[in-house]
C-alpha cells in the first residue's frame, strides 16, 4: 500500500511547552540537565555507561518473569527475558503514569518508538540485543495528574473526595464520568469498542 507522509517539527505543533521545545533545539542553558542529545543521542556513550554500572542480571530477570506468573506468555517476552540475563543486552525503557482512557497520544508513542527503536539498534550495533521495556508509574500519581480526559473540546474530570494515589482509590464517581464521555462519544464505530 502506498502511503504519503507528512511531518511537523514538535516546536511547530503549538502543543509543547517553550521548556520542551527549548530541549528539542538542545538549548545550551539545557545542557546541564542531560547527557544524551534528544536529536543525536549517542547510543554507544549510553551503552558504555550502562556497561559501567554493575546490574544483577539474574534478579532482574526473576523478578520481571515473575510478574508473569500464571499468564500466558508470548515467546517475544521469553525470549526477551531469557536476552536481559546476557551481558550483550541493553534495555529501551519508556514509563507512563496511567491516564484514564489510556490518556493523550503521548502514551502511544513513546511505547511504539521504544519498540521500534530496540528492533531498529542491532542494525547499528551488531551482536548487541536490545529489549524494549514499558513501566507504569502507578503508585504515585495523583488525581490532579490522571483524573481528568479531554474529548472534542470539553474536559471530564473524576469527581471524588479520595486523596491519595491514584492507584489505592476505590472507583467511586468514575463510572458517572464515564458514562458522561460515553455520552459525547455516542455508540457508534469506535465509540462503542472504546
Amino acid at each position: 500500500m502506498d502511503c504519503k507522509t507528512d511531518f511537523i517539527d514538535y516546536c511547530d505543533t503549538g502543543y509543547f511547552s517553550r521548556l520542551m521545545t527549548d530541549y528539542l533545539r538542545e538549548d545550551p542553558s539545557l545542557k546541564p540537565f542531560y547527557t544524551y542529545s534528544p536529536t543525536n543521542p549517542d547510543f554507544s556513550g549510553a551503552m558504555a555507561a550502562r556497561d559501567a554500572f554493575p546490574t544483577d542480571r539474574a534478579l532482574l530477570t526473576r523478578e520481571l518473569g515473575s510478574q508473569y506468573k500464571g499468564m500466558e506468555v508470548h515467546e517475544r517476552l521469553r525470549e526477551n527475558l531469557e536476552l536481559l540475563e546476557r551481558p550483550d543486552t541493553y534495555t529501551v525503557c519508556t514509563a507512563h503514569q496511567p491516564n484514564l482512557f489510556t490518556g493523550y497520544m503521548d502514551f502511544v508513542y513513546p511505547v511504539l518508538h521504544a519498540v521500534k527503536l530496540a528492533a531498529f539498534l542491532p542494525e547499528k550495533y551488531p551482536g548487541k540485543h536490545f529489549v524494549p521495556v514499558y513501566y507504569m508509574g502507578s503508585e504515585d500519581a495523583d488525581l490532579e495528574e490522571l483524573g481528568t480526559v479531554h474529548v472534542e473540546g470539553r474536559t471530564y474530570r473524576w469527581q471524588t473526595g479520595q486523596r491519595g494515589a491514584v492507584g489505592r482509590m476505590a472507583p467511586e464517581g468514575l463510572a458517572a464520568m464515564i458514562d458522561q464521555v460515553a455520552e459525547r462519544l455516542g455508540v457508534d464505530g469506535p465509540a462503542a469498542e472504546l
